[in-house]
């Protein structure tokens, strides 16, 4: 089983996928490890890699031969329908949070901007939804977000 975490940078996608994988004893692919790998190279203006889809979903199929797996990254949503079994999308109402949170990662205030109006105009949603992936959407400004989430996406697995 594969459940993927995204959102845009900064909403607490990695935090979630610590907790989950903690809770359920799985495999976690945290992708920024291997933007290198699976990168066509680095992209100096956006400041970030350029992925290559086709690598990255062998990785997954690798990853996840053996073990249920969850994939925390901002693209994580544009793996394709059939390799993923939930996808949970993290939104951040609270766009004064998330500035500062992408201001504490030392990002561009260019980068600053970007990510704001991707989360602005929820993109990760819209793709997923695009994607038609069976959705879990939560803005993480919910009190007790993980524990809340948890126990709606182990009920969502177990279904």
């Amino acid at each position: 089983m594969i459940v993927v975490i995204t959102g845009t940078p900064g909403v607490g996608k990695t935090t979630l996928a610590k907790a989950l994988a903690t809770e359920l004893g799985w495999k976690r692919l945290h992708l920024s490890y291997y933007y290198k790998t699976i990168s066509t190279g680095y992209n100096k203006e956006k400041q970030c890699y350029d992925i290559d889809m086709k690598k990255f979903e062998e990785l997954v199929v690798k990853k996840s031969a053996k073990d249920n797996l969850i994939i925390d990254s901002h693209i994580a949503h544009l793996l394709p329908t059939k390799m993923v079994d939930l996808c949970v999308v993290i939104t951040c109402s609270n766009l004064k949070k998330l500035e500062k949170r992408l201001n504490g990662r030392k990002y561009s205030a260019k980068k600053v901007r970007e990510n704001l109006d991707v989360e602005i105009f929820q993109v990760c949603l819209l793709e997923a939804r695009e994607k038609r992936h069976k959705l879990i959407v939560v803005d993480c400004k919910t009190k007790n977000m993980v524990t809340k989430l948890l126990h709606e996406i182990k009920r969502s697995i177990n279904t």
